[in-house]
């Protein structure tokens, strides 16, 4: 064991409830990288071939000495080589799917290794796959706006305009946008036009409020570490997994046990995602320039805490998790599957087949496909029992009623969300549905029921109800 290590685990078993060491190192390499972003925004902008390689050298560092992960390093090497190379000399229009497919391949791989190795050892450890899965998203989406930059622009929607490229980077440039240090191990995810104008960045300009936004997002971080840490071993998903939790339990306090448990297991992406934004922001990404004095931000946050934990429907709340993800999951994935403007009704063949996607993209783990599968169709039939009941409710009824209708909205969709996530923490088949059987299978039995009950009955209500829904649903 490497002395960082061994002094790590030290430092968890006496303070920090024996979190597992390869975590800690995680967030050590965050915390880091926050003195490092100070120095990368101060090279002067004209340098930007140095920034490209202080990026690559800041990664090697934190993802290699602090992480240990030397052998995940060489497996994004050798996949940025093959990636740049398909990029430069396919000249077609299958160019981007080419990407998308050997990407993905290599990734696969490298989830099945580490499935195996997880079986054999019978824990979850983190590997480089975390950062493969942010490298995925990076180059198919380079690769298909570099396509875009090739496309009649009247025919491109607003977000593939926005982030056409009309000229492949250089070797470099794409290797300093793979390996963007802050973000390399647990995202965000981002376009390369973004990276582009955070290189072009004048920090004079800049300086004070970036440090202000990034530092915020760091003690949000760890505000959710402090939440993690006290009550990670009273509510684990591991713990209903087991038939006994149930005895002489209620549904009710199944359902908010579980729904406790799901906030609890969140922190822990709320404290990496937050504290690895915040460092992005700290070297000047997301900076959109000064209007009347005040700065104008892009939003690079991959996730919206509020709105997964306040969100009164289960789009808000799916929209407001892992948003890097679900950008790119609706740009370059949904959209170019449904073949239908952004803004349109949404496509349920497309919507199942980007939820897959969305599954074979985080491993091959059973729990996974459960989720994702179970995503799709509640997501589906939540979007058609608001279709049904919002107009209805917002044109006959009472503010009193209108209050209740929104507390229920909010409760059942954050119930249906942690119901659904619950496979994709416990990973296996029979422990996900010990799970759902402990909850009597509540949300699947719900959903069913929505499919059967508005094929008929909701064309009645929406004609009941009448006029427009007054709010987006």
């Amino acid at each position: 064991m490497r002395v960082l290590d061994r002094g790590l685990a030290w430092l968890s078993h006496q303070y920090l409830g024996d979190i597992p060491v390869d975590r800690i190192s995680t967030v050590v390499a965050v915390l880091l990288s926050y003195a490092l972003a100070h120095v990368f925004r101060r090279i002067p902008p004209q340098m930007s071939n140095a920034k490209h390689v202080y990026s690559i050298a800041s990664t090697l560092l934190l993802f290699g000495a602090v992480q240990g992960q030397y052998a995940g390093l060489m497996h994004l090497a050798v996949g940025s080589v093959i990636v740049y190379g398909l990029i430069r000399l396919m000249r077609t229009r299958y160019m981007p799917y080419a990407v998308f497919l050997v990407a993905m391949l290599h990734m696969s791989y490298s989830h099945i290794r580490r499935q195996l190795n997880e079986q054999r050892s019978g824990r979850v450890e983190l590997d480089h796959t975390g950062a493969q899965m942010v490298f995925v998203i990076k180059v198919t989406s380079l690769a298909f706006c570099i396509y875009d930059g090739q496309q009649d622009k009247a025919k491109l929607s607003g977000y593939q305009r926005k982030n056409a490229i009309m000229q492949a980077p250089s070797l470099l440039e794409f290797l300093g946008y793979v390996f963007f240090f802050p973000g390399f191990a647990v995202g965000p995810a981002f376009e390369l036009a973004t990276y582009r104008q955070m290189i072009c960045l004048d920090d004079a300009k800049a300086s004070g409020q970036l440090a202000r936004r990034g530092y915020r997002k760091l003690l949000e971080g760890l505000f959710w570490m402090a939440v993690y840490v006290v009550y990670s071993n009273t509510y684990t998903f591991a713990e209903m997994a087991r038939r006994e939790f149930y005895v002489q339990r209620t549904f009710a306090s199944t359902a908010l046990h579980l729904c406790i448990t799901g906030v609890v297991v969140r922190a822990a992406y709320y404290t990496a995602w937050k504290m690895s934004e915040g460092a992005c922001i700290v070297a000047g990404l997301g900076f959109d320039g000064l209007d009347a004095g005040r700065a104008r931000w892009l939003d690079i946050a991959n996730v919206h805490v509020r709105g997964v934990e306040t969100g009164s429907s289960l789009r808000q709340l799916i929209d407001s998790w892992n948003i890097g993800t679900n950008t790119w999951l609706r740009h370059h994935v949904y959209l170019r599957i449904a073949q239908r403007p952004e803004g349109s009704r949404a496509s349920t063949r497309a919507t199942v087949l980007t939820f897959l996607v969305s599954a074979w993209w985080h491993g091959f783990y059973p729990g996974y496909y459960l989720t994702f599968v179970m995503a799709a169709l509640s997501a589906n039939a939540a979007r058609i029992l608001r279709r049904n009941l919002h107009a209805p409710v917002y044109a006959h009824a009472g503010s009193t009623v209108k209050l209740v209708y929104g507390l229920l909205g909010w409760a059942l969709s954050k119930y249906t969300l942690d119901f659904v996530a619950a496979p994709f923490m416990v990973l296996t088949l029979q422990s996900s549905l010990e799970i759902w059987r402990g909850n009597y299978y509540a949300v699947v039995v719900g959903v069913v029921g929505i499919y059967v009950l508005f094929r008929g009955v909701g064309r009645w209500l929406g004609r009941v109800g009448g006029g427009e829904c007054p709010a987006k649903c």
